[in-house]
């Protein structure tokens, strides 16, 4: 594991608006047999992050205020329990893209998905992160 810088963008676009935040975090990173692993902990929400990139897509669990287990792999639909402090949320991912690159020093990861609650949309979605 490699300490890291990991800048995580995040955007939801809903009917009537769109909300964007941006945040930096102290993270480390590993690379094992052509698996990317970064760790993250938001000591704000007291939550910490695990993001697994494998050949087929994205996982990111998060546990803390904040707990999930969302899953996205391009042009598929994953159903998730999503834990908030308001409580539990059965939700699909619909994932248009996913990508990843490895930088010189680092990683970047471009997510692009819906979230579909009760079988309506409830938001388009961009997910980026930076570890380096």
């Amino acid at each position: 594991m490699k300490d890291v810088q990991v800048r995580v963008y995040d955007k939801q676009i809903y009917t009537t608006h769109s909300d964007e935040t941006e945040n930096t975090f102290k993270g480390t990173m590993a690379i094992k047999d052509n698996d990317i692993y970064i760790l993250y902990k938001d000591e704000t929400t007291q939550t910490k992050t695990t993001v697994k990139v494998v050949e087929q897509g994205v996982s990111i669990k998060r546990s803390g205020s904040l707990n999930g287990h969302l899953q996205f792999y391009k042009n598929e639909i994953k159903r998730s329990s999503y834990g908030t402090p308001f409580g539990n949320m059965l939700i699909d991912i619909k994932t248009q893209n996913v990508e990843v690159y490895l930088l010189e020093k680092g990683v970047k990861i471009y997510i692009e998905y819906s979230i579909i609650m009760n079988e309506e949309k409830v938001s388009d979605n961009i997910f980026m992160i930076m570890a380096n």
